[in-house]
């Protein structure tokens, strides 16, 4: 019974992890194939455990080193071999309301985990990532607060609204020490096209639509 009950125990999400819990406490279960990560992108550098956290070059935007890892995604698997499509979304680990993200923690040079990062992950099919700016909405509700401000930023040179639509913007939060920042983004970039103006053919993909979010606490700030 013990086994089975741990089996039902909801897996550990990233934004449950205490701030200034040791990296080695981690819970190795839920959070699996740690590595360095590249800004929210793809792994890096294949870690042994997220004690080796110092392999890690520090993250320019947080001062912090950023360890890639993904859930376990074992029951997601047990799901997809029953074709049960409720039990596959309801245990699809690595994706948050259909976008497949990446996740990865953010460590001081102490060990201890001091923040998170959620993006959503540029690999994805295009008819999936074109949505993917609108996560943004979820992230923002995971932080509002009053003290929350928005920034729309303006195209830079050769940005283009992508479907009449350009959404280029960043929000900020601070509190109890802590920076929260999600960003949303959704335009083409400079050279990027629906239909390839040099041959006519359907592009794929060629196309920014992205959401994230950070939360941390600075090294100025920790403790």
């Amino acid at each position: 019974m013990g086994g089975a009950a741990a089996q039902d125990r909801p897996p550990t999400k990233i934004w449950d992890v205490t701030l200034g819990t040791p990296a080695a406490a981690l819970p190795l279960d839920d959070f699996v194939d740690p590595a360095c990560g590249t800004n929210g992108g793809p792994p890096a550098r294949t870690l042994k455990g997220f004690d080796e956290f110092a392999q890690c070059a520090l993250d320019q935007t947080t001062g912090l080193h950023e360890v890639w890892f993904r859930y376990d995604d074992e029951r997601e698997y047990i799901a997809r071999a029953r074709r049960s499509e409720l039990l596959i979304r309801q245990y699809s680990a690595n994706a948050l309301a259909g976008q497949p993200i990446t996740t990865s923690l953010l460590i001081n040079d102490a060990g201890l985990i001091e923040g998170y990062r959620v993006v959503t992950d540029q690999r994805a099919e295009s008819r999936t990532r074109v949505a993917a700016y609108g996560l943004a909405d979820i992230f923002k509700g995971m932080v509002h607060g009053p003290e929350m401000t928005c920034s729309d930023l303006p195209p830079a040179a050769g940005e283009r609204p992508m479907e009449e639509l350009f959404i280029k913007q960043v929000c900020e939060r601070r509190y109890d020490g802590l920076l929260a920042r999600v960003e949303a983004r959704h335009y083409y970039k400079p050279g990027q096209y629906a239909v390839d103006p040099n041959d006519n053919r359907l592009t794929e993909n060629l196309f920014e639509s992205s959401a994230r979010l950070e939360v941390y606490r600075p090294p100025t700030a920790a403790h």
